[in-house]
């Protein structure tokens, strides 16, 4: 580079500089400038300014980013164009006059307005000669700044001083203007307002007066921040008068006020905005909570964990306090699970077809009381309730929900409500079917009573209970006498109905911790724990009730008689449970036998 295009250089340097102190906008440029000459490209592509260089036939060689974004073209359709292109011949014209005195070496700068896409906008030019290594001017470059928004800003600084004022006056934020030593000197009607006090007595007061001081900070943070980034936005909680706690957001700024540095605040009060926030937040994390229980209650095994799971969530989770939740047996709603808090005397089981637990159950549908009087239909327990809840569980039950105070519970805390009840009807009737398939899996379907897969289990089960309290397991092996005659003679569907009749008269004849298995075609087999002596007793009164079953049968023409067998095991035993099935076994076909022969001579 050549002395005197450094000297060129410099010198635009020293102009942006002086650009720079006099407008307070080019310290970049400036900076950027003294710096070096990448720099300088730097500043070039990423300056908010519009940079350009023009040859000496006007046209445009080089643009910088901010030019294409300025038009909306890139360079490579900006460049070649000249400023008739750009703004029309009438603004054309005058750029040229301009751009002439600059390729006669001066330094030209005005301000201007131009048509860009259609609207007016006004620019801060500046344009210097560029000249090649012999000094000859071969182009020129220019900075164009857009000071339209500044320029229409100052106009209406200067024409509406009034409409100003009315804007501070009727504001619904509170606007406060704090000197920089944090004292108010100025206060819109809203403000005073919204701290309580009287007109005037705002001014004055020092910003750590309305600020609680678990939030104040010093006014001087509040002051760097706004010189440091421009702008200081903060959630904090204010006072008013009388010492209320509220929560606001702010918004400072650095402005001129009557020809000093000050800081405007606008305030808005947040605190309705704030416990919503809290009240989302709460209701965010309980139904998370809920969720959580939802998954607990998919891994309970019995429903009376699942009433008890609920109330609990019902407590700990929504802090439903006092509450009760009822399931239908036959025609009544019957209580299966109540809260700690809930008096023992308010919770009773009912009919289905009286109050409001059972209309909730009828309806389905959840209702909201604030007052017991809005319900006609409620019966409370206690007469210090006041407002509660009653919501259905899907359809196996009711659950309520009751509070000493008035208006105590939301629309909120019965969709929470709801949600959860959704879980607790869904584990259930899982738990229901489930049962239901075992049920149907340990079951003989024809009698009701225990089948032959399921005899293991119950061998395991009772011969380990035998074992731990030392006594005795007493079997009886059962078969019903000419059943194949009664099947040829009478069709399947007879036999089909006097296997149920000997199961139901087994069932009935032994004790509730006795167990009928259906053990063949036509043999059952009953275990009976904790038993020797009463064995003989028991054959009777299942011959004798089988015997009366002639009349219930009587079609047959024959009495329906049952051959039995008997075998019992000690835990000290030496046999195999297996070898005492096979004894009773062995004994049941003797005494067919004996009934057989009993049959002939008849």
């Amino acid at each position: 580079m050549n002395d005197q295009l450094k000297q060129e250089l410099e010198w635009l340097r020293q102009r942006v500089a002086e650009l720079e102190q006099a407008k307070n906008e080019w310290e970049q440029v400036k900076e950027a400038l003294r710096e070096s000459e990448e720099r300088l490209r730097t500043i070039y592509e990423t300056a908010q300014d519009s940079i350009f260089i023009k040859d000496r036939t006007l046209k445009y060689t080089r643009v910088n980013p901010a030019m294409e974004k300025l038009f909306g073209l890139p360079a490579s359709k900006l460049v070649g164009l000249t400023d008739d292109d750009l703004f029309g011949k009438e603004a054309g014209a005058h750029i040229r006059e301009m751009d002439s005195r600059v390729l006669k070496g001066e330094i030209v700068e005005e301000e201007h307005t131009k048509p860009v896409k259609g609207v007016p906008t006004t620019f801060h030019i500046i344009k210097v000669p560029m000249r090649d290594n012999s000094g000859e001017i071969i182009g020129l470059c220019g900075i164009a700044r857009d000071i339209t928004v500044r320029k229409r800003a100052e106009e209406a600084l200067r024409e509406s001083e009034n409409r100003y004022r009315n804007i501070f006056e009727s504001t619904t934020d509170a606007l406060l203007i704090f000197n920089l030593d944090g004292v108010i000197v100025a206060a819109n009607p809203t403000a005073y307002k919204m701290y309580g006090y009287q007109e005037d007595e705002l001014i004055g007061l020092h910003a750590k007066k309305i600020v609680h001081p678990g939030y104040f900070h010093g006014f001087s943070n509040f002051r760097r921040n706004v010189n440091e980034h421009g702008r200081f936005y903060i959630d904090s909680i204010n006072l008013r008068k009388d010492g209320t706690p509220f929560h606001i957001d702010m918004h400072g700024t650095s402005f001129t006020y009557h020809g000093k540095q000050h800081l405007l605040s606008v305030i808005r009060d947040v605190t309705e905005r704030v416990k919503a926030e809290n009240a989302l937040r709460d209701s965010k994390l309980k139904i998370e909570n809920l969720h959580k229980t939802a998954r607990l209650l998919e891994a309970c095994d019995s429903e009376e964990e699942v009433y008890r799971l609920t109330v609990k969530a019902a407590e700990e989770i929504l802090e439903l306090s006092m509450c009760t939740l009822d399931v239908v047996e036959g025609d009544k709603l019957v209580v299966k699970a109540t809260s700690s808090n809930l008096p023992a005397e308010a919770s009773k089981s009912i009919d289905l077809d009286i109050g409001l637990a059972g209309k909730t159950y009828r309806t389905g549908k959840t209702t909201v009381f604030g007052r017991m009087d809005e319900v006609p239909g409620a019966r409370p327990t206690r007469e210090d309730f006041k407002s509660g809840i009653s919501a259905p569980i899907g359809g196996i039950g009711v659950f309520q929900v009751v509070s000493t105070k008035q208006d105590a519970f939301t629309e909120e805390d019965a969709r929470l409500l709801e949600l959860l009840l959704g879980h607790t009807a869904e584990a259930v009737k899982r738990i229901c079917l489930q049962n239901k398939l075992k049920e149907q899996a340990i079951r003989d379907p024809m009698t009701g009573v225990y089948n032959r897969y399921y005899l293991n289990e119950l061998l395991a089960q009772e011969s380990a209970r035998s074992k731990r309290y030392d006594c005795p397991i007493a079997f009886l092996m059962i078969d019903i006498d000419r059943f194949k005659e009664i099947n040829d003679r009478f069709g399947h569907q007879m036999g089909d109905r006097v296997l149920r009749e000997t199961a139901k008269l087994l069932e009935e004849q032994v004790r509730d911790s006795d167990i009928v298995v259906r053990y063949g075609g036509d043999e059952f087999l009953i275990i009976l724990p904790e038993t020797i002596n009463e064995i003989d007793a028991l054959k009777e009164r299942i011959h004798k009730e089988a015997a009366c079953h002639r009349e219930v049968l009587k079609t047959l023409g024959f009495p329906i008689t049952l051959s039995i067998g008997s075998a019992h095991w000690n835990p000290g035993d030496s046999d195999a449970l297996e070898a005492i099935l096979a004894e009773a076994d062995r004994r049941m076909y003797k005494a067919k036998r004996r009934q057989e022969q009993g049959n002939q001579l008849r």
